[in-house]
């Protein structure tokens, strides 16, 4: 699993961005169209992009996924859940 921590505007996304398109996954967001924008803006072309609740609404297990700011897509599959911490593991 590919895992990119870092601090506000230091190239996360993008970075994302482009080991989605390298191995042909899809990138989860809140807001595919103006990802698609940034993506060919950053020259990665054809990036396939769906929005969070599509991509729980999914059922094909088959695809390969990134995701694009996990704690969000965290709070909308449980919006009552106060999570207060969570840890990362680097393997």
């Amino acid at each position: 699993m590919f895992r990119i921590i870092g601090n506000r505007c230091t190239g996360k996304t993008y970075q994302l961005m482009q080991y989605a398109k390298d191995n042909d996954a899809i990138f989860v967001c809140s807001n595919p169209r103006l990802m698609r924008i940034k993506a060919e803006q950053y020259g990665i072309i054809g990036l396939n992009c769906i929005s969070y609740s599509e991509f729980l609404k999914s059922r094909d297990l088959k695809e390969k996924f990134v995701i694009d700011e996990v704690e969000i897509l965290l709070r909308l599959i449980n919006p009552c859940m106060e999570l207060i911490g969570y840890n990362l593991s680097e393997e």
